[in-house]
């Protein structure tokens, strides 16, 4: 699998059409999954990351379907807004490789992150 195709907001495809990836505007969730299905629907072979905006909003009835797919896995990647107080971009992207890689990496002379809510 050699092709990232990433589902965004609008005004996030530039940002990583400019970095040389192939993505994907959506306004909201359902015109997400109309252009996600379009791709499932074909057979379409790719990596897919979806703005987790996107995705937490998204019918469960369609992840479903697309957790299902071989061909089109996805993952979630960190949107624009904020998804609460307590948990930092760097948690959420630790959390993206505990999930990817089955468990959680540290590094060595770097102090744990401590969440205050």
């Amino acid at each position: 699998m050699s092709r990232l195709l990433v589902v965004t907001y609008p005004t996030l495809v530039p940002g990583f059409q400019l970095a040389g990836v192939e993505a994907y505007g959506a306004e909201d969730a359902e015109s997400a999954q109309n252009l996600i299905g379009t791709w499932l629907d074909a057979g379409e072979v790719a990596l897919l990351a979806i703005d987790e905006g996107l995705l937490e909003h998204m019918e469960q009835t369609f992840i479903e379907r697309l957790q299902a797919a071989d061909n089109l896995p996805y993952l979630p990647i960190p949107g624009s807004e904020p998804i609460g107080m307590g948990i930092s971009r760097r948690h959420r992207i630790e959390e993206m490789i505990r999930r990817a890689i089955g468990f959680q990496v540290t590094f060595k002379g770097e102090a744990t992150e401590v969440n205050e809510s």
